[in-house]
């Protein structure tokens, strides 16, 4: 039979092992948290890359190209083809808008006076759907016309997207309850 004193050592001996294990636990647990949030960032950062690249690209076309001094405003479109374009004011200090197809150097460039504003197109959208949050406008080509592309939520919350013709302001094709 072990005396008291010989429990009493063996349990301060057990604790003493048991210490070194959770303080390795924890050690472990925070290098998990930091190895996550290190592919986290870095996935982030990656996604982000393309986006920048077709952004700088895009801009230095809209300045060289259509005289662009100040750029406000950058949109991807995606339908038939992927546009980029960017929204701006050229030296006259007309506002303008240049539509960039992905991987081209062709430019269109349109007035913003000659068609609606992405604004006037969520309007568009709303006069005749009920609109609980627009995700993003954005400007391209669809069937060789300028489009304003409207993505929102409505009401049954349901994705749906909307192209409305810049120069006419007519909703041209919609997909609804995606």
């Amino acid at each position: 039979m072990q005396s008291q004193r010989q429990r009493n050592q063996n349990r301060r001996h057990q604790r003493r092992s048991r210490q070194p294990r959770r303080h390795r636990r924890r050690w472990i647990w925070l290098l998990v948290v930091v190895v996550l949030l290190a592919c986290g960032w870095g996935f982030y950062a990656s996604a982000n890359h393309d986006k920048t690249v077709a952004q700088n690209r895009v801009t230095a076309l809209a300045k060289s190209k259509a005289n662009l001094t100040t750029v406000s405003n950058f949109f991807i479109y995606n339908k038939e083809r992927t546009y980029y374009s960017v929204a701006g004011v050229n030296k006259k200090n007309q506002q303008l808008l240049v539509i960039v197809p992905a991987g081209s150097s062709k430019v269109t460039v349109l007035k913003q006076s000659s068609g609606i504003t992405g604004r006037e197109a969520i309007q568009v959208v709303q006069k005749k759907h009920q609109i609980r949050r627009v995700l993003h406008t954005a400007l391209g080509i669809y069937r060789k016309s300028p489009v304003w592309e409207v993505a929102y939520y409505n009401t049954k919350g349901k994705l749906n997207y909307a192209l409305v013709n810049f120069k006419t302001g007519k909703i041209v094709e919609e997909m609804n309850n995606l």
